[in-house]
């Protein structure tokens, strides 16, 4: 990418915390020159910078939703002032699919290497920060070409759909531009793979096996490792994500944190059951059955935390993950744990001659959710009713948990394969 070319855009919305209160702009004098500089009737430019800002509001306490729908909202503003030379009052079906395909092909100068923060705090004021970019390149390769995918181009469309809604509904526009908008406008670029098998983003069963041994034996010879173990059992056999490991804004004044009180035991049919509690992506609550077999390493966890008993008692508020200052880990803590564990295992393989498969260990370290499909697709392929997988993956069906995580057909069609005779 070109990071010499200059970016013409700025940023526009703050966080989900301080959206409420950037109406005015009295703390953004950078984004007020910024939009006074536009060369488009200001009266109009306002009008949609308020518009938007409310429809922002109304989401502000769903972090997630908020987070992806800012996104793509001053991504299209800036488009839309910068390159259509339109306000929003004029953006019709064209304009909308002009915008789909400038997503496909953006200038290099509208792409950053990485995810930056809007606004930077100086002076008791909030400055754009100059890194920002509408796109990030999210490939391993910082150096290689912005590609976006179709799951993206799918995510933009769903959020330009609701603000398009609310503004038909504010009769500041007339109709939805979207609604004609061509599939193919919408679709990413035709990929030269699709011959391919669907890749399924799971560890192998030797993988799995040689990554839990490492740390078993590295947490029996060092304590610190203790918390590795435990976090890649749990994230593995639970099918967690790493947010849901981890504290997270509820609304604006409340944060969420993982206790020890979140397992709960519970009697059906007269046996006793463990569950897991889980406050995930959509900020959903969702039930995990905790298989027997996970029980020793919460009981080991907590021998090592020092708490007062083996398995976690009603109430309990001990966060699962405690930092060494009482509270709890964040995120890219539990990232870091995870991705030290991989590389503890790579290590290891390289040590015992198993290079090739090092690599491919070094390769994933940073894609924590191998972990959560491996368990998912492990217990389907040992006889688990997929819908009862696909409920404590949190997923809305089991049609959607089988195409992500299994491909049953694919195993034996390959297994046949290589039985054939030469």
């Amino acid at each position: 990418m070109n990071s010499k070319a200059r970016f013409p855009g700025f940023p526009l919305f703050d966080t989900a915390e301080l959206i409420h209160e950037q109406a005015e702009l009295a703390l953004y004098p950078d984004l007020r020159a910024a939009l006074a500089a536009l060369p488009l009737d200001q009266d109009s430019v306002q009008q949609d910078y308020l518009v938007t800002q409310r429809f922002l509001v109304k989401y502000s306490d769903i972090s997630g939703t908020y987070n992806r729908f800012r996104s793509e909202v001053q991504r299209f503003l800036n488009y839309l002032w910068l390159i259509a030379r339109r306000q929003l009052s004029q953006v019709d079906t064209d304009t909308v699919s002009s915008y789909f395909t400038f997503l496909k092909t953006p200038p290099a100068a509208w792409v950053s290497p990485g995810i930056y923060p809007a606004f930077v705090d100086q002076d008791d004021l909030r400055r754009s920060n100059p890194a920002w970019r509408p796109m990030a390149q999210r490939s391993k390769n910082a150096q290689g070409p912005y590609s976006v995918s179709q799951a993206s181009l799918n995510a933009s469309r769903t959020a330009l759909q609701t603000f398009f809604k609310y503004l038909v509904n504010r009769d500041y526009l007339q109709r939805n531009p979207l609604l004609d908008v061509r599939k193919r406008d919408r679709n990413a670029k035709p990929s030269l793979n699709q011959d391919r098998d669907a890749e399924v983003r799971r560890l192998t069963d030797w993988q799995w096996s040689y990554l839990l041994e490492t740390l078993t034996e590295l947490a029996s010879e060092n304590a610190k490792f203790e918390r590795h173990l435990f976090v890649i059992v749990t994230m593995k056999s639970l099918f967690l994500r790493v947010s849901e490991l981890a504290p997270r804004p509820v609304d604006r004044s409340q944060v969420r944190t993982p206790t020890f009180g979140d397992f709960r035991r519970t009697v059906v049919d007269g046996e006793p059951y463990w569950v897991y509690s889980v406050f995930g992506k959509g900020d959903k609550t969702r039930q995990v059955t905790l298989p027997d077999a996970y029980l020793g390493y919460l009981k080991r966890w907590r021998v090592h935390l020092g708490l007062p008993s083996p398995l976690p008692v009603p109430g309990e508020s001990t966060p699962i993950l405690p930092s060494n200052k009482g509270d709890a880990i964040g995120k890219r803590q539990v990232q870091r744990v995870y991705e030290q564990a991989m590389v503890a295992a790579a290590d290891r393989m390289e040590r015992e001659g198993f290079t090739d498969e090092a690599k491919q260990m070094l390769a994933i370290r940073s894609e924590t959710h191998y972990l959560r499909h491996t368990g998912a697709s492990q217990a389907i392929e040992a006889g688990a009713d997929i819908r009862h997988i696909s409920e404590e993956l949190g997923h809305a069906n089991a049609t959607f948990t089988e195409s992500v995580y299994v491909n049953s057909e694919q195993a034996r069609r390959r297994t046949e394969g290589r039985r054939r005779l030469v």
